[in-house]
């Protein structure tokens, strides 16, 4: 059995490094976020949920965004970000100003899920539950 000295400096360890864990959670973020956003591009939908518009001859749009789209963690942040005509699509500055966003303008309700989930798991990890 441990003396409480024992066990409150293990919980103090503890706690410190769940203090440093931001760059390791933002890293175990990146992938989810990027499964989550592939699959609305398979949906064809927005990061809300709305539905794209389809393209002139009736065909799915964008089909192969998902290999324009770069996901990663940078330090405790996690950067999405689009090249090509996807990113020009994302914002409407295609000819004739369709959008059809990939990259949320802010932290969905999903979004938010991924976050709370992922952090959640890393500290039951770091705190022993």
């Amino acid at each position: 059995m441990s003396d409480g000295y024992t066990v409150l400096q293990d919980m103090l360890t503890r706690l410190r490094e769940l203090g440093q864990s931001t760059e390791v959670i933002a890293a175990d973020i990146a992938p989810e976020l990027r499964k989550e956003l592939e699959q609305n591009i398979a949906a064809q939908r927005s990061p809300d949920g709305i539905p794209w518009k389809p393209t002139i001859s009736g065909a799915k749009a964008l089909q192969n965004a998902g290999s324009s789209l770069g996901v990663a963690s940078i330090g405790s942040k996690v950067l999405a970000v689009l090249s090509g005509i996807e990113a020009r699509h994302n914002y409407g500055t295609v000819k004739g100003g369709k959008v059809r966003q990939i990259i949320p303008k802010k932290i969905t309700d999903r979004i938010e899920k991924i976050i709370i989930e992922t952090a959640n798991r890393r500290f039951r990890m770091i705190m022993g539950q």
